[in-house]
Protein backbone atom coordinates (compact mmCIF):
# COMPACT_ATOMS: atom_id res chain seq x y z
CA UNK A 1 0.00 0.00 0.00
CA UNK A 2 1.43 3.35 -1.07
CA UNK A 3 1.96 5.79 1.79
CA UNK A 4 -0.36 8.79 1.73
CA UNK A 5 1.46 12.02 0.97
CA UNK A 6 -1.52 14.24 1.68
CA UNK A 7 -3.20 15.19 4.93
CA UNK A 8 -6.88 15.59 5.67
CA UNK A 9 -6.20 19.27 6.42
CA UNK A 10 -4.73 19.77 2.90
CA UNK A 11 -7.71 18.15 1.17
CA UNK A 12 -10.13 20.09 3.37
CA UNK A 13 -8.38 23.37 2.56
CA UNK A 14 -8.41 22.57 -1.18
CA UNK A 15 -12.15 21.80 -1.19
CA UNK A 16 -12.96 24.88 0.86
CA UNK A 17 -11.05 27.21 -1.50
CA UNK A 18 -12.89 25.61 -4.41
CA UNK A 19 -16.23 26.37 -2.78
CA UNK A 20 -15.51 29.89 -1.49
CA UNK A 21 -13.34 31.13 -4.37
CA UNK A 22 -10.74 32.90 -2.19
CA UNK A 23 -8.12 32.04 0.38
CA UNK A 24 -9.53 34.66 2.74
CA UNK A 25 -13.05 33.26 2.73
CA UNK A 26 -11.73 29.70 3.05
CA UNK A 27 -9.65 30.72 6.07
CA UNK A 28 -12.71 32.23 7.76
CA UNK A 29 -14.79 29.11 7.12
CA UNK A 30 -12.07 26.79 8.37
CA UNK A 31 -11.22 29.11 11.28
CA UNK A 32 -7.56 29.18 10.26
CA UNK A 33 -5.09 31.90 9.32
CA UNK A 34 -5.03 32.84 5.63
CA UNK A 35 -1.31 32.02 5.58
CA UNK A 36 -1.98 28.53 6.94
CA UNK A 37 -4.59 27.80 4.27
CA UNK A 38 -2.25 29.13 1.57
CA UNK A 39 0.59 26.90 2.78
CA UNK A 40 -1.65 23.82 2.94
CA UNK A 41 -2.69 24.42 -0.66
CA UNK A 42 0.84 25.12 -1.88
CA UNK A 43 2.26 21.98 -0.21
CA UNK A 44 -0.53 19.91 -1.79
CA UNK A 45 0.33 21.27 -5.25
CA UNK A 46 4.04 20.60 -4.68
CA UNK A 47 3.31 16.99 -3.69
CA UNK A 48 1.02 16.52 -6.69
CA UNK A 49 3.38 18.15 -9.14
CA UNK A 50 0.77 20.35 -10.80
CA UNK A 51 -1.27 23.50 -10.11
CA UNK A 52 -4.83 23.23 -8.91
CA UNK A 53 -5.86 26.88 -9.33
CA UNK A 54 -5.32 29.64 -11.85
CA UNK A 55 -4.14 32.37 -9.49
CA UNK A 56 -4.41 35.09 -12.15
CA UNK A 57 -8.18 35.19 -11.75
CA UNK A 58 -10.41 36.58 -8.99
CA UNK A 59 -12.06 34.58 -7.65
CA UNK A 60 -9.65 31.72 -8.15
CA UNK A 61 -10.61 29.26 -10.87
CA UNK A 62 -9.73 25.59 -11.00
CA UNK A 63 -7.35 24.19 -13.54
CA UNK A 64 -8.59 21.14 -15.51
CA UNK A 65 -6.61 18.95 -13.11
CA UNK A 66 -8.13 20.78 -10.15
CA UNK A 67 -11.66 20.25 -11.46
CA UNK A 68 -11.11 16.49 -11.67
CA UNK A 69 -9.50 16.36 -8.23
CA UNK A 70 -12.20 18.47 -6.55
CA UNK A 71 -14.87 15.82 -7.18
CA UNK A 72 -12.65 13.19 -5.57
CA UNK A 73 -11.81 15.53 -2.69
CA UNK A 74 -15.49 16.09 -1.92
CA UNK A 75 -16.19 12.33 -1.94
CA UNK A 76 -13.21 11.78 0.35
CA UNK A 77 -14.43 14.45 2.80
CA UNK A 78 -17.91 12.90 2.90
CA UNK A 79 -16.31 9.59 3.88
CA UNK A 80 -14.15 11.35 6.49
CA UNK A 81 -17.24 13.00 8.00
CA UNK A 82 -19.01 9.64 8.17
CA UNK A 83 -15.95 8.14 9.85
CA UNK A 84 -15.96 10.98 12.37
CA UNK A 85 -19.64 10.43 13.25
CA UNK A 86 -19.12 6.71 13.70
CA UNK A 87 -16.03 7.27 15.84
CA UNK A 88 -17.87 9.73 18.11
CA UNK A 89 -20.79 7.34 18.58
CA UNK A 90 -18.73 4.21 19.30
CA UNK A 91 -19.02 4.55 23.13
CA UNK A 92 -22.83 4.74 22.83
CA UNK A 93 -23.19 1.76 20.50
CA UNK A 94 -21.03 -0.76 22.34
CA UNK A 95 -23.27 -3.11 24.30
CA UNK A 96 -22.57 -4.06 27.86
CA UNK A 97 -23.67 -7.54 28.85
CA UNK A 98 -25.04 -8.18 32.36
CA UNK A 99 -26.60 -11.28 33.92
CA UNK A 100 -29.23 -11.08 36.67
CA UNK A 101 -30.45 -14.01 38.79
CA UNK A 102 -33.88 -13.93 40.44
CA UNK A 103 -36.37 -16.27 42.11
CA UNK A 104 -40.06 -16.95 41.50
CA UNK A 105 -41.17 -14.24 43.95
CA UNK A 106 -39.42 -11.44 42.04
CA UNK A 107 -41.96 -9.13 40.32
CA UNK A 108 -41.86 -9.81 36.59
CA UNK A 109 -42.99 -6.26 35.82
CA UNK A 110 -39.86 -5.02 37.58
CA UNK A 111 -37.64 -7.31 35.52
CA UNK A 112 -39.28 -6.17 32.27
CA UNK A 113 -38.92 -2.48 33.17
CA UNK A 114 -35.29 -3.02 34.13
CA UNK A 115 -34.50 -4.84 30.88
CA UNK A 116 -36.25 -2.13 28.83
CA UNK A 117 -34.45 0.67 30.64
CA UNK A 118 -31.05 -0.94 30.16
CA UNK A 119 -31.71 -1.83 26.51
CA UNK A 120 -32.25 1.88 25.81
CA UNK A 121 -28.69 2.38 27.06
CA UNK A 122 -27.32 -0.47 24.91
CA UNK A 123 -26.97 -2.77 27.92
CA UNK A 124 -28.11 -6.35 27.35
CA UNK A 125 -29.63 -7.98 30.42
CA UNK A 126 -29.76 -11.77 30.65
CA UNK A 127 -32.20 -13.01 33.32
CA UNK A 128 -31.88 -16.45 34.93
CA UNK A 129 -34.42 -17.89 37.37
CA UNK A 130 -32.76 -19.91 40.12
CA UNK A 131 -32.74 -20.34 43.87
CA UNK A 132 -30.71 -18.07 46.09
CA UNK A 133 -28.10 -20.64 47.10
CA UNK A 134 -27.20 -21.28 43.46
CA UNK A 135 -27.14 -17.55 42.75
CA UNK A 136 -24.77 -16.84 45.64
CA UNK A 137 -22.39 -19.48 44.30
CA UNK A 138 -22.48 -18.00 40.80
CA UNK A 139 -22.02 -14.48 42.15
CA UNK A 140 -19.03 -15.61 44.18
CA UNK A 141 -17.53 -17.27 41.08
CA UNK A 142 -18.15 -14.14 38.99
CA UNK A 143 -20.27 -16.00 36.42
CA UNK A 144 -23.27 -13.71 37.07
CA UNK A 145 -23.35 -10.01 37.93
CA UNK A 146 -26.35 -9.40 40.17
CA UNK A 147 -29.01 -11.21 42.16
CA UNK A 148 -32.51 -10.16 43.26
CA UNK A 149 -34.04 -12.31 46.00
CA UNK A 150 -36.10 -12.36 49.14
CA UNK A 151 -34.17 -11.43 52.25
CA UNK A 152 -33.30 -14.45 54.40
CA UNK A 153 -32.38 -12.69 57.66
CA UNK A 154 -28.83 -13.95 57.70
CA UNK A 155 -25.49 -12.41 56.79
CA UNK A 156 -24.24 -12.97 53.27
CA UNK A 157 -20.78 -14.50 52.91
CA UNK A 158 -17.74 -12.24 53.22
CA UNK A 159 -17.42 -11.94 49.43
CA UNK A 160 -20.88 -10.56 48.65
CA UNK A 161 -22.65 -7.30 49.42
CA UNK A 162 -26.39 -6.68 49.61
CA UNK A 163 -28.90 -3.84 49.69
CA UNK A 164 -32.65 -3.76 50.28
CA UNK A 165 -34.43 -2.48 47.18
CA UNK A 166 -38.10 -3.04 48.00
CA UNK A 167 -40.57 -5.64 49.17
CA UNK A 168 -43.28 -8.00 47.98
CA UNK A 169 -46.61 -8.78 49.64
CA UNK A 170 -47.74 -12.40 49.93
CA UNK A 171 -51.20 -13.88 50.41
CA UNK A 172 -52.77 -17.31 50.68
CA UNK A 173 -54.27 -18.74 47.49
CA UNK A 174 -56.18 -21.96 46.87
CA UNK A 175 -59.03 -23.38 44.83
CA UNK A 176 -62.28 -21.63 45.72
CA UNK A 177 -63.78 -24.72 47.41
CA UNK A 178 -60.53 -25.90 49.03
CA UNK A 179 -61.35 -24.35 52.43
CA UNK A 180 -65.14 -24.55 53.02
CA UNK A 181 -65.07 -21.98 55.83
CA UNK A 182 -63.24 -18.68 56.03
CA UNK A 183 -61.33 -17.10 57.63
CA UNK A 184 -59.10 -20.17 57.75
CA UNK A 185 -57.27 -20.89 61.00
CA UNK A 186 -53.52 -21.47 61.08
CA UNK A 187 -54.23 -24.95 62.39
CA UNK A 188 -56.37 -25.71 59.35
CA UNK A 189 -53.68 -24.33 57.02
CA UNK A 190 -51.10 -26.51 58.74
CA UNK A 191 -53.21 -29.63 58.20
CA UNK A 192 -53.34 -29.23 54.40
CA UNK A 193 -50.47 -29.61 51.86
CA UNK A 194 -48.69 -26.36 51.13
CA UNK A 195 -47.34 -25.77 47.63
CA UNK A 196 -43.83 -24.41 48.03
CA UNK A 197 -42.26 -22.59 45.05
CA UNK A 198 -38.72 -23.38 46.24
CA UNK A 199 -36.72 -26.58 46.11
CA UNK A 200 -34.37 -25.62 48.92
CA UNK A 201 -35.97 -23.23 51.40
CA UNK A 202 -33.51 -21.32 53.66
CA UNK A 203 -34.40 -21.89 57.34
CA UNK A 204 -35.01 -18.21 58.06
CA UNK A 205 -37.39 -17.94 55.09
CA UNK A 206 -39.10 -21.20 56.01
CA UNK A 207 -39.86 -19.73 59.42
CA UNK A 208 -41.85 -16.97 57.73
CA UNK A 209 -43.75 -18.68 54.93
CA UNK A 210 -43.92 -22.35 55.91
CA UNK A 211 -47.05 -23.26 57.87
CA UNK A 212 -48.05 -26.78 56.75
CA UNK A 213 -46.47 -30.01 57.93
CA UNK A 214 -46.55 -31.37 54.37
CA UNK A 215 -44.84 -29.47 51.58
CA UNK A 216 -45.10 -30.03 47.85
CA UNK A 217 -42.03 -28.44 46.27
CA UNK A 218 -42.68 -27.09 42.76
CA UNK A 219 -40.52 -24.23 41.52
CA UNK A 220 -42.05 -23.90 38.06
CA UNK A 221 -44.84 -21.33 38.25
CA UNK A 222 -47.09 -22.73 35.50
CA UNK A 223 -47.06 -26.16 37.14
CA UNK A 224 -47.72 -24.62 40.55
CA UNK A 225 -50.71 -22.74 39.16
CA UNK A 226 -52.06 -25.97 37.68
CA UNK A 227 -51.79 -27.73 41.04
CA UNK A 228 -53.67 -24.85 42.69
CA UNK A 229 -56.48 -25.15 40.16
CA UNK A 230 -56.71 -28.90 40.75
CA UNK A 231 -56.96 -28.52 44.51
CA UNK A 232 -53.66 -30.26 45.25
CA UNK A 233 -52.76 -27.77 47.98
CA UNK A 234 -52.65 -24.11 48.93
CA UNK A 235 -49.79 -21.62 48.57
CA UNK A 236 -48.32 -18.39 49.82
CA UNK A 237 -47.81 -16.40 46.61
CA UNK A 238 -46.86 -12.80 45.85
CA UNK A 239 -49.87 -10.60 45.22
CA UNK A 240 -48.29 -9.38 41.98
CA UNK A 241 -48.78 -12.90 40.56
CA UNK A 242 -52.53 -12.12 40.53
CA UNK A 243 -53.27 -15.82 41.12
CA UNK A 244 -56.98 -15.01 41.41
CA UNK A 245 -56.97 -14.56 37.63
CA UNK A 246 -56.76 -18.37 37.37
CA UNK A 247 -60.07 -20.09 36.84
CA UNK A 248 -61.36 -21.48 40.11
CA UNK A 249 -58.57 -19.96 42.25
CA UNK A 250 -59.20 -17.34 44.94
CA UNK A 251 -57.37 -15.40 47.60
CA UNK A 252 -58.19 -16.97 50.95
CA UNK A 253 -59.03 -15.04 54.10
CA UNK A 254 -57.11 -16.33 57.10
CA UNK A 255 -56.81 -15.55 60.79
CA UNK A 256 -53.72 -13.54 59.88
CA UNK A 257 -56.00 -11.00 58.23
CA UNK A 258 -56.23 -9.84 54.63
CA UNK A 259 -53.21 -7.59 54.58
CA UNK A 260 -50.92 -10.44 53.62
CA UNK A 261 -47.30 -10.97 54.53
CA UNK A 262 -44.72 -8.38 53.42
CA UNK A 263 -41.25 -9.64 52.68
CA UNK A 264 -38.15 -7.57 51.74
CA UNK A 265 -36.31 -7.96 48.44
CA UNK A 266 -32.55 -7.52 48.36
CA UNK A 267 -30.02 -7.07 45.58
CA UNK A 268 -26.82 -9.12 45.87
CA UNK A 269 -23.50 -8.52 44.13
CA UNK A 270 -19.78 -9.17 44.39
CA UNK A 271 -17.75 -5.96 44.75
CA UNK A 272 -15.62 -5.13 41.74
CA UNK A 273 -17.59 -7.18 39.21
CA UNK A 274 -19.80 -4.23 38.22
CA UNK A 275 -18.40 -0.69 38.09
CA UNK A 276 -19.64 1.68 40.79
CA UNK A 277 -21.59 4.00 38.40
CA UNK A 278 -23.34 1.06 36.71
CA UNK A 279 -24.11 -0.59 40.07
CA UNK A 280 -25.65 2.62 41.42
CA UNK A 281 -27.76 2.92 38.28
CA UNK A 282 -29.02 -0.66 38.58
CA UNK A 283 -29.91 -0.34 42.26
CA UNK A 284 -31.76 2.93 41.65
CA UNK A 285 -33.68 1.37 38.76
CA UNK A 286 -34.72 -1.53 40.99
CA UNK A 287 -35.86 0.75 43.79
CA UNK A 288 -37.89 2.87 41.38
CA UNK A 289 -39.43 -0.16 39.68
CA UNK A 290 -40.73 -1.96 42.78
Amino acid sequence: MELLRFTLAQIEAFACVCETGTLTQAAKKLKKDRTTVSELLEYLEVDLGYALFDRSTRPLTLTPQGQLLYRQARLFLHEAEAFSRIARNIPDTLETHLTLCYDLFTPRALLLKLAERLQAQHIQLDMIACERGQAEQWLDEGSVDLGLFQAVNRSVNDHLHWRAVGSVSLAVYAREDYFPKQPVSLLHLASQPQLMPFRDLPPSLAGRIRIADRLIHVNEITLLEGLLQRGCGWAFLPEHFCAERLEGVARIDTEMGTTGLTHPLVALWKPGVIGAPMLAQLLTAMEEGI
